[in-house]
């Protein structure tokens, strides 16, 4: 810990003790447990320019990850701005800000000769990533085994997606496929051995997805020689939203901070969201077990919300025992959010319920209350209200689409079922169809039930647009 500059200090006056807390620990492991509204963003951007102002590292020396563009972009923005204002003259072009999957495509693309790649190899992503298993159906699936895909799909498309999210657990959790392939489970078994030949094609045709950039990258870094040049030029490695990462990627931080040591994570075991995707909250909850001496910053005042939900939110998260049955595991920090002491609150109800006898009956009361909202300059806009659902099918989206529909609100639903009812989705469909001459027999067979809806779905969609 070696202090702030003053520059920061000057222009930033209403930074609270846990936030001046974060920015100065500059030195080894650190956890800042960042809730939400609590100002992360810039405790991020003002700790990446202490280090600066501070002489400890130059630009190049710093690694900055983040998990999605939109985000990197902010901090690129944000960077900039504030090392204008504090008179920074160093080159922040060289600093690397943007997502993990980036920082690993940077190097293999640096290193490339050391992995199997080619040159101008291409990066699938995850709608390219679906039509390469699709292209290679035949040899990765193979044919149906009683009517079923792997002893587990009916449909082609649907074993698609299915071992698509086979494939990337296995390569994010670096799993040796030929452990799968001697299970005495068949379908265990069935996967390990699509799994290798999948690899065998991304290698063969000169690709790579995400997953295995990520893995390619992480054997870079164990590979003696390779790995220690990359490393020794990383002074600072700081990360975002490090609940939502996974293990491949865990592990590549991991061993990327190892030289110097200096390795700083953000983010919220309460708002870890991408389990889905093969995060998981346990990298957060047990960043600290891997160091003798990782120092932990609780950024706890939300800058954000209405104390009244904010008390709200505290009180339910604190009321459970997040240990496990045995009382060892914790599966949360123990904290406490708090609301700007120095903030100033409206008199409203910010918490309540609304409902109603039926889904349509509760679904007319929500509309109401957005219309009563807007009518009443509560809210600037209709777009500053979200409604959240366990599913947007259209059994359960469909009342309130319609109840605000008829309050003349505009909605945006794109994942209902609706979706592809809209007319110019249909009008879409339509000019698709005559552009790839997908009607009468240009179609071919329809078989199956799943291809006859669609050709029924296609054929209204050309008499609608006549």
């Amino acid at each position: 810990m070696i202090g702030i500059a003053d520059a920061i200090l000057k222009e930033f006056p209403e930074l609270n003790d846990e936030q001046l807390e974060a920015i100065a620990r500059t030195e080894g492991p650190l956890l800042i447990i960042a809730g939400p509204g609590s100002g992360k963003t810039l405790v991020l951007v003002l700790r990446t320019l202490n280090l600066l102002l501070q002489g400890l590292a130059n630009p190049d020396e710093i690694i900055l990850c983040t998990f999605t563009e939109k985000a990197a972009f902010e901090l690129r923005d944000r960077l900039s701005l504030l090392a204008r204002k504090f008179r920074y003259d160093g080159n922040l072009t060289s600093l690397y800000v943007g997502t993990i999957h980036g920082l690993a495509n940077s190097f293999l693309l640096r290193y490339r000769h050391h992995t199997l790649l080619g040159n101008n190899y291409e990066v699938l992503d995850e709608l390219t990533q679906l039509l390469f298993i699709f292209d290679h159906f035949d040899e990765i699936i193979g044919a149906q085994d009683n009517e079923k895909y792997l002893g587990r799909w009916k449909t082609r498309w649907k074993a698609i997606e299915g071992v698509r999210n086979y494939f990337n657990k296995i390569t994010e959790e670096l799993i040796d496929p030929t452990a799968l392939q001697s299970s005495e489970d068949p379908f265990v078994r069935a996967i390990g051995i699509s799994y290798k030949i999948y690899a065998q094609k991304l290698s063969k045709t000169n690709r790579t997805d995400f997953a295995h950039q990520q893995k390619l990258f992480f054997r870079l870094l164990e590979n003696s020689e390779v790995g220690k040049e990359i490393k020794s030029k990383i002074r600072y490695l700081m990360v975002d939203e490090y609940q939502d990462t996974n293990y491949v990627q865990e592990q590549m931080l991991l061993s990327l901070s190892e030289e110097g040591g200096n390795i700083a994570v953000v983010g919220d075991e309460d708002q870890a969201l991408y389990r889905f995707r093969g995060g998981t909250v346990r990298n957060i909850l047990e960043f600290p077990s891997h160091f003798d001496n990782c120092h932990i910053v609780t950024l706890s005042v939300n800058y954000r919300s209405h104390k009244h939900i904010i008390e709200a939110y505290d009180k339910f998260m604190r009321s459970w025992d997040w240990k496990d049955s045995q009382g060892v595991i914790r599966f949360r920090f123990d904290k406490e959010i708090k609301p700007d002491p120095k903030g100033s609150f409206p008199d409203y109800p910010a918490v309540f319920s609304i409902w109603g006898e039926n889904k349509d009956d509760e679904a007319r009361r929500f509309a109401e209350l957005v219309a009563f909202l807007k009518d009443n300059k509560v809210i600037e806009d209709v777009s500053q209200v979200a409604l959240l659902l366990h599913t947007v099918k259209q059994e359960h989206s469909g009342p309130y689409l319609k109840a605000l529909a008829n309050r003349g609100i505009p909605t945006f639903c794109p994942r209902a079922r609706a979706y592809f009812q809209n007319e110019e989705i249909r009008y879409m469909v339509a000019c698709y169809a005559i552009l790839l001459g997908y009607y009468g027999e240009g179609r071919g067979k329809l078989a199956g039930r799943t291809l006859r809806e669609l050709g029924t779905y296609v054929d209204d969609c050309l008499v609608m647009l006549g």
